[in-house]
């Protein structure tokens, strides 16, 4: 029992690393592209403790994720080789204190359902942190417009 509560505290204090990228389709991700996605996702990051969030609208394509550093960093290292997007950019990455997107494993594809004010905001997002020429973290606000697109158009992983 001590054990337990010893290897929980640990946890609860262990720092995680959040890493955002940015990238461009290589061609229009479908269905069967986000299926793939979820297929592969699902169980590797619950087993890699890694949680995040990809949105994808108009061909960029915009992702976070959270978990233990070299999980993360492995991962997109991964990520990175897909053929289906190019352009890849690591736009943030840094240890924090708490996670944005605990409970969060959501896959966000194209879909006419979202207002197009949030494509927009989206689109602009995407476009800033394209252009940035360091690494910075992303703030609490971007990921929350991020997970309002995902509510509006998630299949979730």
């Amino acid at each position: 029992m001590e054990s337990s509560l010893l290897e929980a505290s640990r946890a609860d204090l262990a720092l995680v690393y959040r890493l955002a990228y940015v990238s461009q389709a290589t061609k229009y991700f479908g269905p069967d592209d986000l299926a793939d996605i979820e297929q592969k996702s699902l169980s590797l990051n619950a087993d890699l403790d890694i949680t995040g969030i990809l949105v994808v609208d108009e061909g960029r394509i915009l992702q976070i994720l959270e978990g233990g550093k070299q999980s993360v960093i492995n991962l997109f290292e991964r990520i990175s080789k897909d053929p289906r997007h190019e352009s890849v950019k690591q736009v943030a990455g840094s240890e924090q204190d708490h996670r944005l997107l605990s409970s969060w494993s959501m896959v966000a594809g194209q879909a006419s359902s979202t207002p197009e004010d949030l494509r927009a905001d989206f689109r602009l997002l995407h476009d800033r942190l394209t252009n940035r020429e360091h690494l910075d973290d992303v703030s609490a606000e971007e990921v929350e417009l991020l997970k309002v697109i995902a509510l509006f158009r998630s299949v979730p992983i």
